[in-house]
């Protein structure tokens, strides 16, 4: 009987997401490696093991260790044979294999079977599989990842050559048996506890941590309901109406038509260069995922919805965290500005409204102008473009990277600006406002060649009140330049200094 179903919350939930995204992406013959980071007790272990016991099954040549494709196999028992037929293919559960940290490098990839070495009546030196060639088509799990990387560096480097493409190779190398190569399409899955010794993967061995294609959060329920819940559950039997990962045969079918808009694309290439995102498998995850994402929702193309989605379990591990909230912030505004209808917009009668969201339909590029090229939106959103076919106007709603930096740049005070804003808020708070609002009411009031600067003795010097011949307010003080000003005078309100001089 297999074994009862987590109870999902928002602690978890991407993980339960993380995990039939795997599984859909391995039975499509693409592995998605997933890593669950949390603190201990969460549930990491258990939600990746239950899956165990709810795999979708699959099609091998018959009692084939290496689960060998009836169609194209691969193993050397069956890649001379060529396309099996019907009499020798069975279905059996998707492999599942747990590394543990006591695994050797003969376990994991293969070595002499002593058990038909040692036939009294016919002695043969043949192979025995390791656990990561018996895992084709199917999941290699390990638990405490981040502490199997310090302890078996050798492990890690298998697994580097298992993860480092899709599919991945593994070498075979036994005393007195011939070498082979064979291929591995196989999903590594891997939990941690990065608050624990010793400490987060990506500090242990980065090019384990960049070969994961989604590092997962996962944290404790945040809701005293869903514990009652999670301890009322122990009693349960499993029930049959219960589906996980029922039709992942079907979506695994149906992977190949989802597609990602031109937009989304250009979106993803502009997101690698202009954001220095070091590893090329960063937006490799980033389309995978994001049309695992749109295919579970029930669509055939990527919208930026599903890229919000993945973001952050794609770049967590891979880009700063500052990083990684201005890329968030960047989309939330993209999504925004293409949910927003224009006035020319109208529901046809008969036909159902087309979707808000970018890239919703085959012909729909929201993002891009007809010409190729990128629009800034103006703060309503309702930039007007050139005419199109059918006499209506066409409206951009994205920038690319690099207009959108530079909107930012110009739009943030200089460092000068802030610091005579600082001044005269100091000023303000010490002698009152009454002198102060026009030479504040805008911060280019305090640049060069600004009205509200006068000229005295042939000098420049700073207007409190912004009109001229008014006498500089100062502590009873003559005015001097603002080059004179020391930094720390400059940026320091005067109460919090013992002395201006």
């Amino acid at each position: 009987m297999a074994k009862l179903l987590p109870l999902r919350h928002k602690g978890n939930d991407s993980l339960f997401l993380a995990v039939e995204m795997s599984l859909i992406s391995t039975l499509a013959g693409i592995p998605l490696h997933i890593h669950a980071e949390g603190l201990r007790g969460t549930g990491k272990t258990t939600v990746m093991r239950c899956a165990r016991h709810r795999v979708p099954r699959i099609s091998r040549i018959k009692d084939c260790p290496y689960h060998c494709e009836p169609e194209s196999p691969h193993c050397p028992l069956h890649r001379d044979q060529g396309t099996a037929s019907d009499g020798m293919v069975e279905e059996v559960p998707m492999p599942f294999f747990e590394i543990g940290h006591g695994a050797k490098l003969g376990t994991i990839l293969g070595s002499i079977d002593l058990e038909k070495l040692t036939d009294s009546r016919r002695p043969q030196a043949s192979l025995m599989p390791g656990t990561i060639p018996m895992a084709n088509r199917g999941i290699i799990f390990i638990d405490e990842v981040n502490r199997l990387a310090e302890t078996a560096p050798e492990i890690t480097d298998v697994l580097l050559s298992v993860m480092g493409t899709k599919p991945g190779c593994v070498k075979v190398e036994e005393v007195g048996l011939r070498p082979f190569e064979i291929e591995v399409s196989s999903s590594v899955w891997a939990t941690s506890n990065p608050d624990e010794d010793p400490g987060p993967l990506e500090d242990i061995r980065r090019q384990l941590a960049d070969r994961f294609d989604l590092v997962v959060p996962v944290q404790r329920p945040g809701d005293a309901s869903i514990v009652e819940r999670i301890l009322a559950r122990k009693s349960e039997v499993d029930s049959p109406e219960e589906v996980f990962l029922g039709d992942a045969a079907q979506k695994a079918a149906k992977l190949a038509d989802v597609v990602v808009p031109k937009s989304i694309v250009k979106y993803l290439a502009h997101l690698y260069i202009h954001k220095n995102v070091e590893s090329l498998r960063a937006v490799e995850a980033l389309e995978l995922s994001s049309r695992l994402a749109a295919l579970i929702a029930g669509k055939v193309e990527v919208s930026l919805d599903e890229l919000a989605l993945v973001i952050p379990l794609v770049l967590r591990h891979r880009v700063e965290p500052l990083t990684l909230s201005e890329i968030l912030k960047d989309l939330e505004l993209r999504r925004a500005a293409g949910s927003r209808p224009g006035p020319e917009q109208r529901e046809t009668p008969g036909l159902k409204s087309g979707p808000t969201t970018p890239g919703a339909g085959p012909d729909h590029h929201p993002y891009e102008n007809p010409d190729g090229h990128s629009k800034v939106l103006s703060p309503a959103g309702l930039n007007d473009g050139p005419e199109g076919a059918r006499g209506e106007k066409q409206r951009a709603t994205s920038l690319s990277f690099q207009e959108g930096e530079d909107l930012k740049e110009r739009a943030k005070p200089s460092l000068l600006q802030r610091a005579l804003a600082r001044y005269r808020a100091s000023l303000r708070e010490r002698f009152g406002p009454g002198s102060h609002s026009k030479a504040t009411s805008t911060p280019s009031s305090s640049l060069p060649g600004s009205p509200s600067r006068e000229r005295s003795h042939g000098t420049d010097y700073l207007s409190a009140s912004g009109v001229a011949g008014a006498p500089p307010i100062s502590p009873g003080e003559p005015a001097r330049r603002l080059s004179s000003l020391p930094w720390d005078h400059l940026v320091t309100p005067p109460d919090w200094q013992d002395g201006w001089r």
